[in-house]
C-alpha cells in the first residue's frame, strides 16, 4: 500500500485515485524557465517524479505525467535583452538542452509537455472567469491581479502566518518587471499578477484587458486543468515553489472550478545545496547535468540524487557521494552480469523489504540499501535463481539502465 507525504496535511496518506475508475494516476510537475542551463537540482526533481511514474505503473495505475514549460517570463525577457536575441530562440535552445539532460539520466518522456505560450486562450478563459467571480480585478497599472482575500484559505499549503506570507510576496515582487513591494495599484501585497500588461519592446498577446502576457502562477492552473482535469492526483515540484506559486495555484484553480481539493497529494522535493547555498541559476553555483555525466554514469547520478537522502531531506552535493554511488552501480552491474550459480536462501525477504521502503513515501535510500544487500547475496551465490530477476526489476523501477560497457 503506497503512502505519500502530502504537504497540505503534513502527513503520509494512502494513495488513492480521484478518478471514478480508481485506476488513473495523474501527475503534474512544475517545469523550468528555459533562460539558462540545466543543473543537478533540475535532475533531482525530474528523477524523483520519474520514479513515482514508474512505481505507480508498477502498482497497476494508468499514469498521465504532464509538465509545463515557462517559455514566456520576466527572466527569459531579461536574459534575451542581455544577449540581444529573440526570447523564443533563447527558450528553445535552453529547453532542448534541458530535455537532452533528462534523456541522458534515463527519465521517461512526459505524456504531455506544454509550453505556456501554447495555452493563451485557456489562460484568458480562466482569468475572465475569475474576474467575473470578483476574485480578480484589473488595476490602474494595467495588470490583472488575483484578489487573495477572496480565497478564505489562501496560503494554506504553506503553513505560514500572514507576516511570513507578506514577506515572501514582497520579496518576489522585487524581481518583477511589472510589480514591486507596496504597489499602490494593488489591494494587498498578497495579490498576484494573472495578466501582465505589455511594456515597450515586450512580447504580448491581445486580451480583453489589453495587450499583455500571462502571469507565472496562472499558466500552471490552466495547463493542469486542460491536460488532467479540474481535480487530479499528484502535483509536484521543488520545495521552493510551495509559496507563493503552488499556494496561488490552489486559490486560482479551486475558485475557477468550485471544486476542492484540486490536488489529492502535494509532493515537494527538498533543495539541493552546493557550498552551503541552494543550487540555482540565479546564484550561479551549479553542477551541470552534462558536466556531471562526463565523470559519472547516469546510474550513479540517479543513485546519488535519489538514494543518498530521502527526497524531503535537503541534499548537500559532494563529488565523493557521487563516486560512492558509482561503486554501488558497479556492484549492481556485477551481480546482474554474474553467471547463473544460485544458493538456497529465499529472495522473498529482500523483495518484501524493498517494496515496504518504496511504499513508505518512496524511501529510495532504504530501497537502495536493500538492493545492495541483494546484489552481494547474488554475487556470493546465497540466494535462489530469482535474485537476479528481482534485482533487475528493482533497478528498472528506479530508472537504472545499468548498461554494460
Amino acid at each position: 500500500m503506497l503512502k505519500l507525504y502530502n504537504t497540505l496535511s503534513q502527513q503520509k496518506e494512502e494513495f488513492k485515485s480521484l478518478d471514478p475508475s480508481g485506476k488513473v494516476a495523474r501527475i503534474y510537475v512544475c517545469g523550468v524557465t528555459p533562460y539558462d542551463t540545466s543543473h543537478m537540482g533540475h535532475a533531482l526533481v525530474a528523477a524523483l517524479f520519474d520514479v513515482l511514474h514508474r512505481y505507480l505503473e508498477h502498482t497497476g495505475y494508468e499514469v498521465m505525467h504532464v509538465q509545463n514549460l515557462t517559455d514566456i517570463d520576466d527572466d527569459i525577457i531579461k536574459k534575451a535583452r542581455k544577449e540581444n536575441q529573440p526570447y523564443e530562440e533563447l527558450g528553445r535552445r535552453w529547453d532542448a538542452l534541458y530535455r537532452d539532460g533528462l534523456r541522458a539520466i534515463n527519465c521517461l518522456p512526459f505524456d504531455n509537455y506544454v509550453p505556456a505560450s501554447s495555452v493563451i486562450d485557456p489562460i484568458q478563459k480562466m482569468i475572465a472567469s475569475l474576474v467575473e467571480k470578483d476574485a480578480a480585478y484589473k488595476a490602474s497599472d494595467g495588470n490583472v491581479y488575483f484578489r487573495a482575500s477572496s480565497f478564505a484559505d489562501y496560503g494554506k499549503l504553506s503553513h505560514l502566518d500572514m507576516a511570513q506570507m507578506l514577506e515572501k510576496a514582497r520579496a518576489g515582487a522585487e524581481d518583477s518587471l511589472a510589480d514591486f513591494p507596496g504597489n499602490p495599484a494593488k489591494e494587498s501585497d498578497l495579490d498576484f499578477i494573472l495578466w501582465q500588461a505589455a511594456q515597450p519592446d515586450e512580447p504580448y498577446w491581445d486580451s480583453p484587458w489589453g495587450n499583455g502576457r500571462p502571469g507565472w502562477h496562472i499558466e500552471c492552473s490552466a495547463i493542469s486543468t486542460q491536460s488532467l482535469g479540474q481535480q487530479f492526483e499528484v502535483h509536484g515540484g521543488g520545495a521552493d515553489l510551495i509559496f507563493p506559486h503552488h499556494s496561488s495555484e490552489i486559490a486560482q484553480s479551486e475558485t475557477y472550478s468550485g471544486k476542492s481539493p484540486v490536488v489529492g497529494y502535494w509532493m515537494h522535493v527538498a533543495m539541493l545545496y552546493l557550498g552551503g547555498e541552494k543550487m540555482s541559476k540565479s546564484l550561479g553555483n551549479l553542477i551541470l547535468i552534462n558536466d556531471a555525466l562526463k565523470r559519472n554514469s547516469a546510474d550513479a547520478l540517479r543513485i546519488y540524487l535519489l538514494g543518498h537522502e530521502h527526497y524531503r531531506t535537503p541534499l548537500h552535493f559532494t563529488q565523493e557521494g557521487v563516486d560512492q554511488a558509482e561503486k554501488h552501480a558497479d556492484l549492481f552491474r556485477k551481480a546482474l552480469a554474474q553467471e547463473a550459480a544460485f544458493g538456497e536462501a529465499d529472495v522473498k525477504p529482500y523483495v518484501e523489504r524493498f517494496y515496504a521502503a518504496m511504499d513508505d513515501d518512496l524511501d529510495i535510500p532504504a530501497a537502495v540499501g536493500v538492493m545492495l544487500e541483494l546484489a552481494k547475496a547474488v554475487i556470493e551465490n546465497e540466494v535462489d535463481f530469482r535474485g537476479q530477476e528481482h534485482l533487475r526489476y528493482m533497478s528498472n523501477l528506479l530508472g537504472l539502465p545499468l548498461a554494460q560497457d
